[in-house]
């Protein structure tokens, strides 16, 4: 079979109009081209497609037939020219994006809810990964992205911060620390802690362990977990306390309170990472949309410091409303 799309369009507008000559015009072509070429498609086909007389034309049963699932071929055909210049715009296709706890608890609802908004043909696949796994498969290309604990310092990643938050002391609600408005790390060197098991989330755990040496203690774990939910449940059931980065109120569990730690400035950096090398226009823009969010997260925070004064941190507004007995739900 030797027929081409032009060899469709041009039946198809010869049937429209059953007239070669207004048929011809229209196809800007010779009105004997135009008979060629129809004897052309009716030599392929091996039937007639046209009923002829000496005054006029009309169609066939299997010229009516050809006509029909000609128009749905030059459809199809316009839709995959449509679809593949979508995909080539990152207008169309997937993108799979990693995330852990944090950024789950953190930026990237809103990071996806944008992207989300700006391209919706686009379908999002998202995997739950522990940091070093995302870092792992952004080397081998397995993610396109992944939402992580930073740094990643590697000469094939890109990264780009997209969230900061102070830590957290996490007690439960009948903790006798509980009453005070903010914590000296020092008063829970004796404490037993409750932290992700180390095999999923050693790079926080490096941090803490960092953190809380400077202050002249290692932590004694009690629990290893393996997801914040079980860190929080192990904790509201009065199995011990955890250091935790900032989360909205409303996504703590009853039954814990939560303190900021008076001497502790480190916050802990949620990244977006990627793969130099990766060519995905989906992945260039979702990182396009992690970028403006970033930077309207820099201009907030900015206008938060100015509006408590440059003297108060965030830490300050927090203690502020974190009342003695305040009891967070969910």
């Amino acid at each position: 079979m030797n027929l081409e799309l032009k060899h469709y369009r041009a039946f198809i507008v010869l049937a429209k109009t059953l007239h070669f000559g207004r048929a011809a015009e229209n196809l800007n072509m010779a009105q004997p081209q135009l008979s060629r070429l129809v004897q052309f498609i009716e030599s392929e086909v091996g039937v007639p497609l046209l009923a002829r007389s000496t005054r006029n034309i009309s169609l066939t049963p299997a010229g009516k037939m050809f006509l029909d699932h000609g128009e749905r071929l030059l459809q199809q055909a316009e839709n995959t020219l449509q679809i593949t210049r979508k995909a080539a715009q990152g207008l169309l296709g997937s993108v799979t994006i990693g995330y852990m706890d944090f950024a789950i608890s953190g930026p990237l609802p809103r990071i996806l809810r944008a992207f989300r908004h700006k391209f919706a043909e686009v379908d999002i696949v998202l995997e739950h990964l522990w940091t070093e796994r995302q870092r792992a498969l952004i080397l081998d290309r397995g993610i396109d992205a992944g939402f992580l604990i930073g740094p990643f310092e590697h000469p094939d990643v890109d990264s780009l911060a997209v969230g900061s938050s102070q830590l957290m002391a996490v007690l439960p609600e009948a903790h006798p620390l509980a009453e005070l408005s903010e914590i000296d790390l020092r008063a829970l060197a004796e404490e037993p802690f409750i932290f992700g098991a180390v095999s999923m989330w050693r790079p926080f755990r490096d941090v803490v362990d960092r953190i809380c040496l400077d202050h002249g203690f290692l932590p004694r774990v009690a629990h290893q977990p393996g997801n914040s939910d079980a860190i929080f449940g192990l904790v509201s059931a009065g199995l011990g306390v955890t250091l935790y980065p900032e989360r909205p109120f409303r996504m703590y569990p009853r039954g814990v309170v939560v303190r900021p730690i008076a001497d502790v400035t480190e916050r802990i950096t949620t990244i977006a990472a990627w793969h130099k090398r990766n060519p995905s226009r989906m992945l260039r823009n979702f990182i396009e949309a992690a970028r403006q969010f970033s930077a309207s997260e820099d201009v907030r925070q900015h206008r938060l410091r100015h509006a408590f004064g440059q003297g108060n941190s965030a830490r300050g507004c927090h203690a502020a409303v974190s009342e003695p007995n305040l009891q967070l739900g969910r």
